[in-house]
């Protein structure tokens, strides 16, 4: 029999030092984690991985690690609504993690509370809905216990959780209600709606589900109409997400970032690099461009399938060989007209025009390209092709109105598609197109630019000046 209390899927809470700014050496908090590998042995490490704590490596990716298991303890149950006093040790939920610390003072409704933290030696103003009561994990249950909380000594606690992200629930089920994405106490962001503030981000903390998806969320940097409370607003779960890490990059010319601006993040686009730390921005939406500070720049990210993703052409091309290729047996057969990307030298990301003249083993077919020839130059170019390397012929699409400054666009040159991005309009139905691979500019006629198209997932995605895969 296992003497290590915790199986594969458990959830669970880690001891580790305190990521608070400033926190004092020594200072610790728990952080929720998922066990991901548990052995028999006592003394034996488990493996976990944290909810929010990110990877060194990639702010993406969540960190995993082996802990002893002596510092990890089940994950505690939500006590909802209850009320805190002056002096009552708490946990108070910050920069992702559980700290300690005392209650202090109270305001008059019980909804905001003023709590000094261990780790840093501060005060600091939270939410009831971010707090909890201190409890120390005795091995067989809470000490001080929860209401109607019977255990064992020496079992482990009844408290699961089968996926991160939902609701934890006792064993014995208080309520039929379904989970909420977002838990109370929960950092996000929201997304605005009203006029002028499309598309921008603000952060805010769940104070309350609803249901039926509605939130009341609470916003950090907005105030109510007379500047006296934090703005308090009813809002859509397709309109909140949680908030993203924090990556710390360079930033290039016609990177999609997120601007710090009027008390929340907008997207806009990298239209000059003025320094090192000051940049040009050009707001798709406003058609305007601002000057701002590296400090006040983020990477411009969106959360996808409950993943974050990164909003750029370097990031589609790490993707894999595969990506936005479904089978290649359906889509590439004999005769069917493709382009064929370029992975030579001097040539990477050019995309050619191609027939398929046979599948010639797994996923390999033999193409004739219709612009490039043989070195006698007597016959059209015939090469052997990874289908990953293969896509359909685009559809075409006619671009009446002219292109949109900063816009992606494919260009014709040199007998293949070449992908930039317009950095100048110009006179006479001409533009000044940036290719970002070799950092350089070239002048082309509005008849030898196209929409640029991405095929991904079984279709084609198109760009914009909205939407700019850099």
């Amino acid at each position: 029999m296992s003497d290590v209390p915790f199986s594969k899927g458990d959830r669970v809470e880690v001891r580790r030092a305190s990521s608070l700014p400033g926190g004092l050496r020594g200072g610790d908090a728990f952080y929720p984690a998922t066990v991901l590998r548990a052995p028999a042995r006592s003394r034996a490490q488990i493996l976990v991985e944290y909810d929010s704590v990110a990877s060194p490596t990639s702010t993406l990716t969540p960190l995993r690690e082996y802990v002893p298991w002596v510092t990890a303890r089940p994950a505690p149950p939500n006590e909802f609504g209850r009320r805190f006093l002056p002096g009552e040790t708490v946990e108070a939920y910050a920069e992702e993690g559980w700290h300690q610390g005392t209650v202090l003072e109270v305001s008059e409704d019980n909804s905001r509370y003023l709590v000094f933290l261990e780790a840093t030696q501060e005060e600091a103003d939270f939410l009831q809905s971010c707090l909890r009561l201190r409890r120390e994990w005795t091995g067989g249950g809470w000490d001080p216990p929860f209401p109607g909380q019977k255990l064992l000594p020496g079992k482990p606690s009844p408290v699961t959780e089968s996926k991160p992200g939902k609701v934890r629930q006792l064993k014995i089920t208080f309520s039929k209600k379904s989970a909420p994405r977002f838990k109370k106490g929960k950092t996000v962001e929201v997304c605005s709606d009203d006029e002028g503030y499309e598309g921008a981000w603000y952060t805010a903390v769940i104070v309350d589900y609803l249901g039926n998806g509605k939130y009341i969320v609470e916003y950090l940097t907005l105030k109510t109409d007379d500047e006296t409370a934090p703005l308090r607003e009813e809002a859509r779960e397709d309109y909140i997400r949680p908030y993203p890490p924090r990556r710390l990059v360079p930033f290039s010319l016609l990177d999609k970032v997120d601007v710090w601006y009027n008390d929340g993040w907008w997207t806009g686009v990298i239209s000059k690099v003025l320094n090192g730390s000051t940049y040009v921005i050009y707001f798709s939406t406003t058609n305007e461009e601002l000057v701002f500070e590296q400090l006040d720049l983020r990477i411009h990210q969106d959360w996808i399938n409950q993943k974050w993703v990164i909003d750029s052409q370097d990031a589609f091309h790490q993707l894999g060989p595969a990506t936005g290729n479904l089978s290649s047996k359906t889509y590439f057969h004999k005769g069917m007209k493709v382009e064929v990307r370029s992975d030579e030298d001097g040539y990477r990301g050019s995309w050619y025009t191609a027939v398929i003249l046979d599948s010639i083993g797994e996923d390999v077919y033999l193409v004739e390209y219709q612009t490039l020839k043989a070195d006698d130059e007597t016959e059209l170019l015939k090469e052997k092709v990874r289908g990953s390397d293969i896509r359909p012929y685009p559809p075409e699409v006619q671009q009446t109105c002219g292109f949109a400054r900063l816009e992606a666009v494919d260009a014709w040159y040199n007998d293949g598609w070449w992908m930039g991005h317009i950095s100048q309009i110009l006179k006479d139905l001409k533009y000044q197109v940036y290719f970002r691979l070799s950092n350089e500019e070239m002048v082309f006629k509005h008849d030898d630019l196209r929409p640029h198209l991405e095929w991904m997932g079984g279709q084609w995605i198109p760009s914009s000046k909205d939407h700019i895969a850099v």
